[in-house]
């Protein structure tokens, strides 16, 4: 998507490119000033939010070494000094609790940054980085798969002990897409700029006790995936199969780089059935996307009152196939043209003026004029979270079917909303891990429309807990490489004097061959039990033959190391898999069904 005025529209090398990447060099044109050169002052006034609106305080905003931070409205203006000749700098953002941003921005449209930041969505502890395990997240069934001993140090040594991840796979059905980096603009392999739609983000961070930041070693890879949560993208179908390109982000150019090739794999545990795999060779944020290119065009502005005002402005478009992208922009009073835009779909518009006090919001389709009328806020609240001990704790949650997120400062929170006499706050506070369980603090309050607002999280709930099993499957089989393996169980408490059937549990994992992954299920320690049934099926495949294997316990505790040899498994035909059969003619093929029904 490109910005231009109203009066002329920009080259065709910039087609691909957004007002706030901007056009110009591809290079990195972050460096300070060399001592010396003649330099140009430059000013910057900036607006940074929350993926779902909220003021962010205290964001780092780094340009050419020179940083600044944002105030209490997410607000921020500066000079910065530049090298004369430079053509593009990258401009990174940075604040604790959420996903580092970069964006490319040429330096004659720096004058007004607005961006999006997610907050991190959960931490999770690992004991002992050094060995082969899952990384699970709570969220869209995301998985991390890492060999043993596949990280080191930033000096290169081996990283050995307990690691916090900070895991975040991103939601493509939700304002998670608001905080997209670089605004979707990407370099392919073939070192052409492009901009994508995407079908699958995981964000994850490895830090040790230090807070050094590792790194998988030269020569070892990692799996992720994640669901799939829908079956088109960019209305191209989706199936078992189906190739996706893979990006990661580069946060010191800005920018999207195309690096390999991700596919669709089946999962039981998603909606549609579908899951989206890659194999990486570092971590950063990675991407399943598809270009996007499109001849659509959208002419926008703002006005308060009858007056046409600079903005920033968050485009949300969907594709009428369910899939979408968002872009960020400062639009200014003159309006802008954004192009690239789909032949079908709708838009939703949210925007505020450069003092962060006006709002507005406006529905569109993907053609024409839209004009997004800027208003007083109907509520305006400083929102923040506190435990039942009164620690300030990061939240997110909804307001009158508003969402929100706000860090353990605090945000402000302004809305449009109408009809309302009171508010109602619910909020919950990320999920923590304490001993072998994962926990959640939640709560509620009623406000006024305008004035401070404090969620006590009073309620702590245990949402699950994490018993370590270990899983292996053998093959001497060249392909596949890996194993998909189901495992399903419950366990029974004893209460009141009566046994108490907890309800089932499913999980689903992909594993390398001829290694022992460690993964956790989610049933308590065996001291909180009366009893836990685990039950297990491995299944290899290759076209449309399997090898089938199961496993079984009814005393998980005593036996945590589950284990298939598909060596001593014949290959089956899955085609003839719940096929009726006649019995007195039965097929004559050499390799036999893998399940007949009885």
């Amino acid at each position: 998507m490109i910005l231009t005025t109203k009066l002329k529209y920009m080259a065709f090398a910039c087609m691909l490119g957004v007002a706030l990447t901007g056009c110009g060099s591809n290079s990195d044109s972050s460096s300070e000033p060399v001592k010396g050169e003649v330099t140009v002052e430059k000013s910057v006034s900036a607006l940074i939010q929350s993926a779902q609106g909220t003021a962010l305080s205290d964001v780092e905003i780094t340009i050419a070494g020179q940083t600044f931070k944002t105030d209490v409205n997410g607000l921020a203006a500066f000079k910065v000094n530049l090298p004369q000749s430079t053509n593009s700098v990258v401009v990174r953002l940075s604040r604790a609790g959420f996903i580092n941003q970069s964006v490319l921005v040429n330096v004659k449209d720096l004058a007004h940054i607005t961006a999006n930041l997610l907050s991190i969505k959960q931490s999770v502890a690992v004991s002992n980085i050094e060995d082969a395990q899952i990384i699970e997240s709570d969220y869209s069934h995301a998985q991390i798969t890492i060999p043993a001993n596949a990280f080191v140090l930033p000096n290169g040594q081996p990283a050995t002990g307990p690691v916090t991840v900070e895991f975040s796979p991103w939601d493509i059905q939700s304002a998670d897409l608001n905080a997209m980096p670089a605004n979707g603009e990407a370099i392919d392999a073939q070192g052409n700029r492009t901009n994508l739609i995407s079908a699958g983000m995981i964000t994850a961070t490895f830090k040790n006790a230090a807070g050094d930041h590792l790194q998988l070693a030269k020569g070892q890879t990692a799996d992720i995936q994640m669901d799939l949560p829908l079956t088109s993208i960019n209305n191209q179908a989706l199936a078992i199969g189906s190739k996706i390109p893979m990006w990661h982000f580069d946060e010191a150019k800005g920018l999207w780089v195309e690096e390999g090739e991700g596919q669709v794999i089946a999962s039981q545990t998603s909606s549609t059935g579908l899951a989206v795999h890659a194999t990486v060779s570092h971590f950063s944020t990675w991407n399943w996307d598809f270009k996007f290119d499109n001849g659509g065009k959208v002419f926008v502005q703002c006005k308060s009152a009858t007056v046409t005002v600079p903005c920033h402005v968050t485009a949300q478009v969907k594709l009428d196939d369910g899939s979408s992208f968002t872009k960020v922009n400062s639009i200014p009073s003159e309006g802008s043209t954004v192009i690239n835009m789909p032949s079908d779909g709708s838009i939703l518009w949210t925007a505020k003026d450069e003092s962060g006090t006006l709002i507005g919001e406006k529905t569109s389709g993907t053609t024409g004029t839209v004009i997004i009328d800027l208003g007083t806020p109907t509520t305006d609240n400083f929102v923040k979270c506190v435990t039942a001990e009164k620690k300030a704790v990061a939240c997110s949650g909804d307001f009158n079917g508003i969402a929100f997120t706000v860090p353990a400062e605090g945000g402000r929170i302004i809305s449009g909303l109408k009809n309302a006499t009171n508010l109602t706050w619910t909020a919950a506070s990320a999920r923590y891990e304490q001993g072998a369980a994962v926990y959640q603090a939640t709560g509620s309050v009623t406000s006024a429309l305008k004035g401070p607002v404090t969620i006590t999280l009073r309620e702590t709930t245990k949402l699950f807990d994490q018993y370590k099993v270990s899983l292996r499957c053998n093959s001497s089989e060249a392909v596949p490489s890996y194993c998909t393996v189901n495992l399903t169980g419950n366990y029974y408490s004893y209460s009141a004097g009566s046994n108490v059937e907890q309800p089932s549990f499913y999980k689903q994992y992909r594993l390398p061959l001829n290694q022992r992954i460690s993964v956790y299920l989610p049933i308590p320690p065996q001291s909180q039990v009366d009893w836990a049934w685990v039950s297990a099926d491995g299944v290899l495949e290759k076209g449309n033959l399997q090898k089938l294997d199961y496993w079984s316990s009814e005393s998980i505790y005593e036996d945590n190391q589950i284990q298939f040899d598909f060596d001593q498994v014949e290959w089956c035909d899955a085609t003839m898999n719940n096929v009726e059969l006649d019995s007195n003619n039965p097929p004559k093929d050499s390799i036999p069904m893998c399940w007949v029904p009885t």
